[in-house]
């Protein structure tokens, strides 16, 4: 079975990075050109460097949010089908450039806990190193790259095509155990223009 490349995007929804979200960064005002550095991102990608993606979407009920941990901390967002639970960018670009990509529900900031839908194991045998981005780097984000590195892939981040709410990506990969992952060169951290160049001077 042929392995590659795996982009996993991370919550890019209405709701966290659009102006006036339900829980926008910035007091709802958000960062516009964030979102045009992900659209660009995905404009200049090769079509087929990546074997696969991921695209997590945090998702929630309306008759079950009043009762969940969220809850108690966050107003409701994320409405399963609702225009704040949509990506900010279109998700057919995406897959105009990337063939195998699961759209994954969760209810919870942890990808890995599989609440709504499963990691699909083909992508995970098929992948053999991963460049992610997405919001937040400090809370969802985080909980995505560590479960990368638990099941021993290599993880790139690309730092401008992220947003976190406390803590931004560089301080979140200065905690223990990435201090670890990146003295090993299993965690790295780039811009995307930096790793559009490489990926040009790669397939050169």
């Amino acid at each position: 079975m042929a392995i590659g490349h795996n982009l996993t995007f991370v919550d890019f929804q209405n709701d966290f990075v659009a102006q006036k979200g339900a829980l926008t960064f910035d007091e709802g005002k958000g960062d516009p050109n964030l979102i045009a550095r992900v659209k660009s991102f995905f404009e200049q990608l090769p079509h087929g460097y990546f074997k696969n993606a991921i695209v997590t979407y945090d998702t929630h009920f309306p008759k079950t949010y009043a009762q969940s941990e969220e809850a108690k901390t966050f107003p409701p967002h994320c409405m399963d089908q609702t225009n704040g639970w949509e990506l900010a960018i279109d998700k057919h670009l995406i897959e105009s450039k990337i063939k195998t990509v699961q759209h994954l529900r969760k209810n919870t900031y942890d990808m890995w806990a599989e609440t709504i839908d499963k990691i699909s194991p083909e992508i995970l045998a098929q992948t053999r190193d991963v460049v992610l981005f997405g919001v937040a780097s400090d809370i969802c984000n985080k909980a995505g790259i560590e479960g990368w590195l638990k099941r021993g892939l290599s993880v790139t981040v690309l730092e401008d095509l992220t947003r976190g709410i406390f803590k931004q990506t560089r301080d979140v990969l200065k905690e223990e155990p990435f201090k670890k992952a990146i003295k090993k060169g299993a965690l790295k951290i780039m811009r995307s223009e930096n790793f559009l160049r490489y990926i040009q001077h790669e397939r050169s």
